[in-house]
């Protein structure tokens, strides 16, 4: 038992480990606005997450079939169990100190994503006219005011 909880907790750490590359190079996809690296990492991302996923239910079924809950406190009593073993603890903390990485990667990578995808929608905005005209201009105290003379968008112009 012991054993294959190693294995699985190894094969997690790897496949964590390809999951932050494959972040990272989402991220370096959206920086550049490359569409078909940016496609190519969600899917791999897909991937990754669904084996990642698997594993986890292998190691909450070892643990579980030693009648400890798969939680932080079930986890501690089950390494009691296992005599406080450092490797497999070392790869338990690898694992989860690189799945808070991982998460904090993604929701980056969204708010980049997000922030790109308003940009767009306020550029479409503009271009097609709907722009409500309330944009402000800086007088020489630097307070904001409203734009006297009426403007043309892009589209009449």
């Amino acid at each position: 038992m012991a054993v294959q909880f190693a294995r699985s907790l190894d094969v997690s750490v790897r496949l964590i480990q390809q999951l932050e590359t494959t972040l990272l190079e989402e991220t370096r996809a959206i920086e550049i606005r490359n569409t078909d690296a940016l496609l190519h990492s969600v899917s791999n991302k897909r991937d990754l997450v669904a084996q990642i996923e698997a594993e986890t239910l292998s190691q909450k079924r070892i643990v579980e079939g030693q009648q400890q809950s798969f939680t932080p406190a079930g986890m501690t009593k089950f390494f009691a169990m296992l005599g406080n073993d450092l490797p497999l603890l070392s790869l338990w903390s690898a694992l989860r100190d690189a799945s808070s990485r991982c998460d904090r990667m993604n929701r980056a990578n969204s708010r980049l994503i997000e922030r790109d995808r308003k940009r767009i929608a306020t550029a479409l905005r503009i271009l097609n006219g709907g722009d409500d005209g309330a944009a402000a201009t800086y007088n020489l105290q630097g307070r904001a005011e409203a734009a006297e003379l009426p403007s043309r968008t892009i589209i009449q112009a």
